[in-house]
């Protein structure tokens, strides 16, 4: 066939395939089309589908849109998966495509089975994750699902399953209870199946997780979280080699020993986090990793962390003095916040892990006279605090709590609580007032939570207790971000794969730096996003009572009026202020001197690892090489004396035309650096925020 031969010419020669460049007459193409995709060039036929709706050359599309109707005859294992990747890459071929591609990959799945388990395990994950992905409804899937009779399926059918069906429940877990519960009853069947049952183990593990991440009582997460400890323990009792059954199995054991004040257990369980995810990455170095599932690398990330945390607060509230009181506070309600923040908020008391790891906090204080001494004193006193970066919002929750606790402890219970007729009299609705309130100073809850609910809570607290609800709804979505976002996690993907071609990017430099990179890569995309009001707030008051205009240094500005050009120092504090907000709020320091013999921008230590990150402005040039050679060699050489990690954010001030912009994506890198004579290369994280910027409405 002409199109099987032109499209071998072009790979041979190593040109970019499109149905142009196969420069065949659309007559031929198609009528060529659906045999060529069922055949060994499926992969490099859909690089050419993909120009054509990537590049909306509408004279392709009849000839792509047959493209489905040929994989459907496709019976190759790498050249489905390779075809099913490239498609998948493609947004707008995704889209255009998916309902045909889906019929496709449906069709014969049963007779596939038994003929060719391989490609229909292939097949299947395709159509799971178009469903996932809502290119299409569900529902076909869902019901192939819940047909599939695994008892007879071959076994290299089989084991493909768990994976597959912890993808479905990880996107409808929380919306569809009856697929859910089938999902859940399959996995359960395939742990018995010898060909699966490890894989399985995995995946009820992290079902059980979820439930535990997401429930609203003390007794549900325990008992989650304990189901999800022996299915991890389960699957690293029968496979070895299973590190990430290793590393969540770790994670609940050191959630439980927090909660129980067993300080020893902690330590032990966060030193088998710590090896069996080194140990992960060390088998996983090279390897193919698709990208649907490399959001897995975020959450290892985020789960490391709060552990990190946890440690360290276990063995600090065990002492009985502080040579360093203040640290110790920092680190505590660090811990504290950090377990409101990793999981949804779906009550006045925290949810899911929150309510796990909140009372243990609380109580330690109860005990800690001295401590809870020290406490009072900083929310009475937050300006004796050395730094700059003292959490009094989560200090004076925390006090409260404590508070509160102490009250219900000294106050006599009153006589037939709970028993009497007319005890359990329904409380007056919410009325309109509290309605205002919550719309007012809990926007984000009312979205999250509903009007009624919010509105019933407006009723019962005050305003600056509504708002602190209100902040933890926000950071939740602010943390759901690292494990969804389409921006996001892939960047911090590809971060981390490029530094770990760093020797020293290894044990506990990996795991601090990546927390950083982590922040500042959503600073990134907050600073690409956030309108004025929400990145800096409604503005101030002078004392005349006159509104004082905020300055948005990413806004375009008169060149004319030297008061209104952005200077370094408007990035510099919003990104200082961004990482005080987040969860790395106590590790922060602004200009610091004595660094390389010179004064840094903006510091972050964790104990004796310290990463810099150098804040500049330019107004001639925006690209990445002339921007490295003007500024790489001052943000490395601040790593001279410390691990050799860094980073540097660049206010773009060039003039703007009416072109677009350029994606989040686009403007942040890793650069290498190495001095002459230098025999350790300097990793540097690379990020532009762009200024001078024309918002969406200029182009209209």
């Amino acid at each position: 066939m002409r199109l099987t031969e032109r499209l071998s010419d072009l790979a041979a020669a190593g040109h970019a395939i499109s149905f142009d460049s196969v420069d065949l007459s659309p007559d031929i193409v198609l009528a060529e089309i659906e045999d060529v995709a069922a055949g060994p060039l499926a992969p490099l036929l859909a690089e050419a589908v993909t120009h054509a709706f990537d590049h909306a050359e509408q004279g392709w599309h009849e000839a792509a849109s047959r493209f489905p109707i040929g994989l459907a005859r496709q019976l190759s294992l790498l050249h489905t998966t390779a075809t099913l990747e490239t498609l998948f890459r493609s947004i707008e071929t995704t889209k255009a495509l998916a309902k045909r591609l889906n019929s496709a990959l449906l069709a014969g799945l049963d007779d596939l089975v038994r003929s060719q388990p391989l490609v229909a395990a292939a097949r299947l994950e395709g159509a799971v994750r178009l469903a996932v992905s809502n290119a299409i409804s569900p529902i076909k899937v869902w019901g192939t699902l819940e047909e599939l009779d695994d008892t007879e399926a071959p076994e290299d059918f089989v084991e493909r399953l768990p994976r597959l069906i912890g993808l479905g429940l990880d996107r409808w877990s929380n919306e569809e209870q009856a697929i859910t519960e089938a999902l859940r009853g399959m996995l359960e069947r395939l742990a018995a199946d010898e060909a699966s049952d490890t894989d399985a183990f995995v995946e009820l593990g992290y079902d059980k997780l979820r439930s535990a991440m997401t429930s609203q009582s003390l007794a549900q997460v325990s008992e989650y979280l304990e189901a999800a400890r022996s299915w991890f323990h389960a699957a690293d009792a029968a496979e070895e080699a299973r590190h990430d059954a290793q590393a969540y199995g770790a994670v609940c054991d050191s959630l439980l020993a927090f909660t129980t004040g067993n300080t020893p257990a902690l330590r032990e369980a966060a030193d088998r986090l710590e090896a069996a995810l080194d140990q992960q990455r060390a088998w996983n170095w090279g390897m193919h990793q698709p990208a649907w599932l490399q959001p897995q690398a975020a959450a290892d990330v985020a789960w490391s962390r709060l552990v990190l945390q946890l440690r360290r607060a276990a063995e600090l509230l065990q002492d009985d003095v502080w040579m360093e009181p203040w640290e110790a506070l920092d680190y505590v309600l660090t811990a504290y916040r950090s377990a409101r923040t990793v999981c949804p908020v779906g009550s006045r008391d925290g949810s899911g892990l929150s309510i796990l790891v909140d009372p243990a906090i609380e109580d330690s204080f109860l005990r800690q006279q001295a401590l809870l001494a020290q406490l009072r004193r900083a929310v009475a006193q937050p300006e004796r605090h050395p730094g700059s970066s003292f959490d009094h919002a989560t200090a004076s929750a925390l006090l409260a709590r404590v508070d509160q606790q102490l009250a219900a402890r000294s106050a006599p219970a009153p006589r037939g609580s709970g028993t009497e007729a007319g005890d359990d009299a329904t409380e007056e609705a919410p009325g309109e007032a509290e309605a205002d309130r919550a719309h007012r100073f809990a926007p984000t809850a009312v979205r999250k939570l509903g009007l009624e609910f919010t509105a019933g809570l407006a009723a019962k607290i005050d305003d600056d207790e509504l708002k602190k609800i209100d902040g933890l709804a926000y950071m939740e979505d602010i943390t759901r971000l690292q494990n969804s976002d389409p921006v996001v996690v892939p960047m911090l993907n590809r971060f981390l794969k490029e530094l770990g071609t760093f020797p020293d990017f290894i044990g506990e430099t990996r795991r601090t730096f990546s927390v950083l990179v982590e922040q500042t890569l959503l600073f990134l995309k907050a600073a690409a996003d956030l309108d004025t009001a929400t990145a800096f707030g409604e503005g101030r008051y002078d004392a005349s009572g006159k509104r004082i205009k905020i300055r948005d240094y990413r806004r375009r500005f008169d060149k004319e009026d030297g008061d209104l050009v952005p200077l370094e120092n408007d990035l510099q504090l919003h990104f200082y202020n961004w990482l005080i907000g987040g969860q790395i709020s106590n590790l922060i320091q602004v200009e610091p001197v004595n660094q390389a013999m010179g004064r840094a921008d903006v510091l972050v230590h964790f104990g004796s690892r310290q990463y810099l990150t150098e804040i500049k402005k330019n107004h001639t040039k925006n690209d990445r090489r002339y921007l490295e050679s003007k500024y790489l060699a001052q943000a490395a050489e601040y790593s001279n004396t410390n691990v050799p990690f860094g980073q540097l954010l660049v206010l773009d001030l060039t003039e703007k035309d009416k072109v677009g912009s350029l994606r989040v994506d686009e403007l942040a890198w890793t650069a290498k650096h190495r001095p002459p004579g230098a025999t350790v290369d300097r990793a540097v994280v690379a990020g532009v925020v762009t200024g001078n910027r024309y918002i969406p409405s200029d182009f209209s």
